[in-house]
């Protein structure tokens, strides 16, 4: 399962949206990927309601390759881009150490958002926040807050214009409310952690699936492919 912090903005909302605003809003600005620092960033994701929970997830990004490490299951969501700028999509089993890869074909045929642009934040969600209060600080870098509803959720996020990130995303329905904020933060420097080593794991093509339908590994990952979640 992936973190919320993805699945909240990765989903696709199609429905129209009410800003809480002033006269001075504007929305998000969109950003400029190919200018981005690299970094290293510890999300925690806390559910509170009626089903409580918590969970972690781990960033890494360059200029090359995106890595979303979800520490609940174990599994990660990799971007790698070749050297003519076409992006290879992997998901990552560790504790399999098996790998889905999905080839640039693959992502046009299956007409998968290339969300490493955005980090996974939803740019229709973004585009649909309105600049609403003061800008902030977090950590010695620019804070602006947006907020805005959509979908019948309440949406604030605390958005870091210099790294396109998000350091804090609430998303509020009834009494359902999420948050998503970084716990540790490393732009430019060493980070206690990196991208996963993938080399010794055994790699299956997308393609191939089709003809491994009775491997035990496959049989059991089946719901997790990309085409099962329409993502």
């Amino acid at each position: 399962m992936k973190s919320h912090y993805a699945l909240l903005l990765c989903c696709a909302l199609n429905m129209g949206c009410t800003f809480y605003c002033d006269e001075l809003s504007a929305p998000v600005p969109v950003t400029d990927t190919k200018n981005l620092p690299s970094l290293a960033a510890e999300f925690i994701t806390t559910n509170s309601g009626d089903n409580s929970s918590e969970n972690i997830a781990r960033l890494v990004r360059t200029a090359e390759a995106v890595e979303w490490h979800y520490l609940a299951n174990n599994s990660s969501e990799l971007w790698t881009k070749t050297s003519k700028d076409l992006w290879f999509y992997h998901k990552v089993f560790h504790t399999d150490r098996q790998v889905i890869e999905y080839s640039p074909v693959d992502i046009n045929v299956l007409g998968m958002h290339q969300q490493w642009q955005y980090f996974a934040i939803n740019p229709d969600i973004l585009q649909a926040l309105t600049h609403s209060k003061p800008s902030a600080n977090f950590q010695g870098w620019l804070a602006i807050i947006y907020s805005g509803e959509k979908s019948g959720t309440h949406y604030e996020v605390l958005w870091l214009p210099q790294l396109s990130l998000a350091a804090r995303i609430s998303a509020t329905q009834g009494n359902q409310r999420t948050i998503t904020e970084i716990r540790t933060l490393q732009v430019n420097q060493q980070a206690p952690f990196t991208f996963s080593d993938i080399t010794q794991y055994r790699t299956i093509e997308y393609t191939d699936l089709g003809d491994m339908e009775r491997d035990p590994f496959v049989m059991k990952i089946q719901r997790e492919l990309l085409e099962q979640h329409g993502h």
